[in-house]
Formats: structure tokens, sequence, C-alpha cells
């Protein structure tokens, strides 16, 4: 169990450097979409089980999560891009919640700690929020629909019965890639910054990939009522990188919303 709980945790430190990255990396996010697809799959087809593989790809289960898991990665980035990284994570997070609602999983206390969090985290974000802003009210749709397909891509996974889980990554991505690379193909979009592009693979293949295998690995293994309320890590470690990375400032709200998670990680074990 320690194994699958720090695979968890592990998975959402690396992967709540997403909405940094996504502001920072400076390339349209057709391109940031296409170097995550092409980059997982890449670095997964070196450990899969190509007997499984081939064997399951083309599956029910395998093509609705291919497909679910683009539409999350699209939702996710226009998400990131539209509203500040600090609401935009702790909206997302609203995913667990999800998970226990579609598991029907029984009411633990602790979960209400993670809802306070929660908020605290918006709430004190809260000056950057304009409810009438296009960009926002776009940006908001977004990011709840990258919420719930997260929450069906934790069932998703777990239909798709294997141990080895660079099978799920490879599965996951090699679909978007192949629909995402004729995108890019027959629409010519433009390579204008190589470097920058060639930065957005190394991310993504050095934290990405393997943030997402242990992301499968854990789900694969914890109930959901232990796997979700250990994703509000994840608030917490995007409030640190903001800022490291962002100059985001720290306020009682923060500080708050994050002993409450913590408290709800801890309670809820």
């Amino acid at each position: 169990m320690l194994l699958q709980i720090l695979s968890k945790l592990t998975s959402e430190s690396l992967l709540s450097l997403y909405p940094i990255f996504v502001k920072k990396i400076g390339i349209s996010s057709v391109l940031q979409l296409w170097t995550r697809l092409i980059t997982y799959v890449f670095v997964a087809m070196f450990f899969v089980d190509w007997s499984f593989i081939t064997s399951s790809i083309m599956s029910l289960d395998s093509i609705t999560l291919a497909l679910v898991n683009l539409s999350h990665i699209y939702f996710s980035y226009e998400g990131f891009r539209h509203l500040d990284s600090g609401v935009s994570f702790a909206i997302f997070n609203s995913y667990p919640l999800m998970i226990l609602l579609l598991a029907g999983v029984v009411w633990h206390n602790s979960y209400l700690l993670a809802i306070i969090g929660l908020a605290l985290f918006v709430y004190g974000n809260s000056s950057s929020i304009n409810k009438h802003d296009v960009d926002f009210n776009y940006g908001l749709i977004m990011i709840l629909l990258a919420a719930l397909t997260e929450a069906f891509i934790y069932f998703l996974v777990r239909r798709v019965q294997t141990t080895n889980h660079w099978n799920h990554v490879f599965i996951s991505y090699f679909l978007g890639a192949i629909i995402m690379s004729a995108y890019v193909a027959f629409n010519n979009i433009e390579f204008v910054n190589k470097t920058r592009i060639g930065l957005s693979m190394a991310i993504n293949g050095i934290i990405g990939s393997v943030g997402y295998f242990l992301r499968f690995y854990s789900s694969y293994r914890l109930d959901p009522s232990i796997y979700a309320p250990l994703s509000y890590f994840g608030v917490v470690m995007s409030y640190v990188y903001g800022i490291a990375f962002d100059n985001e400032t720290i306020n009682w709200q923060k500080v708050l919303g994050t002993i409450s998670i913590l408290a709800s990680n801890y309670f809820a074990k």
C-alpha cells in the first residue's frame, strides 16, 4: 500500500507542473498537444508488452480510453491557458470528488476537509477572477470538462486490465498521436520555434510520461476512497510551484487550504 500511495503523491507532484508549463512554454495549443502525444508514445514504446498492445489496442475500452484522454488533454490545456494557474488547478481538482460520486463511495468526513481546502484556494485567488470575462467563462467550462474526463480516465484505466502501466500510457496516447499528427500535416502547421518544441518534448518525456505512468500504476491499485483524497496533494504542489516559478504570493487562504488538504489526505488513509 505504501508504494502505491508514494506513486500517487509523486505523480501529482510531477503533473501539477503542467499549468505553469502550458503558460510558459510559448507554443500553440495544437503543438503542445501534438508534442505531448508523440513524446508519451515514443517513451512508452520501449517498455510496453507488444503482444498485449496488438491484442487489445482496438478493443472498445482501449479506443474509449484514448478518445476520452485526447479530449481531456485539449480541455485541460484550454482551461490552463485561459485561467490563472492557481484558479485553474484548484477547480480542476474537483475531479477526485467526481470519482467518489461516480464510484458511489460512502462519504467520509475527511472529504469535507478537501472541499474546504479547495474552496480556500479558489478564494485566495479570487482577485484574479472576473465572472463576466469571456476568457474566464470559457476557461471555467474547459477546466470542468477536464476534471470530468480525468474522472472517467480513472475508471477506464481499470477496465484495460494489465499490470504493465506503460501499456496504459501507450494505449491512452497512440490514437491521439495519430489524429494530431494528421491534423498537423493536413493543416500545414509550421514549427516556428524548434527550440521550444524540443523543450516541450523533453519536459513531456521526463516529467509527463513518468508522472502518468505512476498515476496509472496507482489508479489501477488504489480504491477510489484512497485515490481520490490523495489527488489533492497536486493542489498543494501547484501552489508551491506557483511561488517558485510564477512569483505567486502566500496568503492565509493558501496556507489554510494547504493544511486542510494535507489533513484530508492524512485522515482518509
